[in-house]
């Protein structure tokens, strides 16, 4: 039995507010978590495009819904198959709203994660806009006035690029990708999608790895 002074495992989903599969593991991460109660939970946000400065253009557009079909027919998960006017397909913006949620309320903001790619992929919002990223954060415990201001902030900048290396750094070039910690020593165990139950299978793996014979 796993008592609260017991030290607990932890898993780390390497996903991203824009990135198409995330979104479509989204469902299967959440389920896990509820079957999971002896295991903490946590992300590293990976970015996407982080370098891009210029609003997507057609080819791009039709690149995305391709893929964003791909990942419809594949995982089940729903999307709205419009992308907004003028959208610069970059992610760190709306990462660095994902860190300011994370300081404020002191845990990991799986739901506000969520939210966005919902409104990014189903909604058609553009989540780049800092008024909707305030307007999101609200609904999550951080006043919109405070969320504009954070976001102007050159340390969440700072923060978002370095979890973007320090992800890169354990091998996760495909996202989602899946992290296993023990005491703060991290390792690899799934790149790319997975269902719920491989998810719950990859993880019980890992775990019974670590079991005394």
């Amino acid at each position: 039995m796993v008592t609260d002074n017991a030290v607990k495992n932890r898993v780390l989903v390497v996903t991203d507010p824009m990135c198409s599969w995330c979104w479509g593991m989204s469902g299967a991460v959440e389920q896990a978590i509820g079957q999971t109660p002896e295991i903490q939970w946590d992300f590293l946000l990976g970015g996407v495009n982080t370098h891009a400065t210029h609003p997507i253009g057609e080819y791009g557009r039709k690149h995305l819904m391709r893929l964003w079909h791909e990942v419809h027919a594949t995982t089940g998960q729903a999307f709205g198959f419009r992308l907004p006017d003028e959208l610069v397909y970059n992610s760190t913006l709306c990462c660095m709203a994902v860190h300011i949620v994370r300081e404020h309320t002191g845990r990991p903001p799986f739901g506000y994660l969520h939210r966005l790619q919902q409104m990014f992929f189903c909604e058609g919002v553009n989540i780049n806009d800092v008024s909707v990223l305030a307007g999101a954060a609200q609904e999550f415990g951080v006043p919109a006035s405070v969320m504009i201001v954070d976001l102007g902030k050159t340390r969440y900048r700072e923060l978002a690029r370095f979890e973007f290396e320090t992800a890169r750094e354990y091998g996760t070039n495909a996202l989602p990708s899946l992290l296993w910690e023990v005491q703060g020593e991290r390792v690899l165990i799934g790149g790319g999608y997975m269902d719920q139950q491989t998810l719950v299978q990859t993880i019980a793996f890992r775990k019974n790895l670590q079991q005394p014979v």
